[in-house]
């Protein structure tokens, strides 16, 4: 990486991606050749949001909150730049769209959770992380090229099919979503119960201890009295 690439510049390329996805998506109202363009911005996004902090921690500049903060700001206006675009194209819906942004921003806004209770960040959940994501992206919107317009406007009934399929699959994605957060609830609880009954032990033995080696109070004024 040439010296003058800083993790800053990194950033804004993710974000210049997302918004060249965005603008390919629109364009494919008029050709599809424009899916060239939503694959490249795709890249750049990946670029950028792969390789800013691992330069930054290569280079050993880290700013753990601005570095956080500036980094995981762009992962979400650039996820909803993605996803936004991807319901104005022809391959898709504005309310399955929105569906998936808002799955999308819950299991973002649960793994910042994770990093502030726990310390931990989670990549990805179920095998799917921001990768896997933008892949998905891609080969949602290749494949409903080659289908064709059908894809986004054939119906169930009285319903766009693909906004019902879209419905029952973040249905179950947000069950997974609530089973998981049960699951981490209840390790968390169990968690702090082991460390309260560890901590009063410790209090217990250090009350015992000090009990062995108190030493026998006398009032002098007493024994001169006497």
């Amino acid at each position: 990486m040439p010296p003058a690439v800083t993790p800053d510049h990194l950033t804004s390329l993710g974000l210049a991606g997302a918004l060249f996805t965005a603008s390919g998506f629109i364009c494919c109202w008029w050709s599809n050749w424009f899916l060239l363009a939503v694959v490249f911005g795709l890249f750049l996004n990946w670029i950028g949001d792969s390789l800013d902090g691992t330069l930054a921690r290569y280079r050993k500049i880290e700013r753990a909150h601005y570095g956080y903060f500036i980094d995981h700001s762009a992962d979400l206006i650039a996820q909803t730049l993605i996803v936004v675009g991807l319901g104005f194209s022809p391959f898709f819906t504005i309310p399955s769209a929105l569906l998936v942004l808002s799955l999308y921003l819950l299991m973002s806004s649960y793994t910042y959770l994770r990093v502030v209770t726990e310390s931990v960040h989670r990549l990805s959940y179920g095998g799917m992380g921001a990768t896997e994501f933008r892949i998905l992206v891609a080969s949602w919107a290749l494949f409903a090229a080659w289908v064709g317009p059908a894809i986004a406007t054939g119906r169930i009934f009285s319903f766009l099919g693909l906004d019902v399929v879209i419905g029952v699959l973040s249905a179950c994605t947000f069950f997974g979503f609530v089973w998981i957060v049960r699951n981490d609830l209840t390790r968390l609880q169990r968690e702090e119960r082991i460390a309260l009954r560890k901590k009063a032990r410790a209090a217990e033995r250090a009350g015992r201890q000090d009990a062995l080696f108190e030493l026998p109070t006398t009032d002098l004024a007493e024994q001169i009295a006497q």
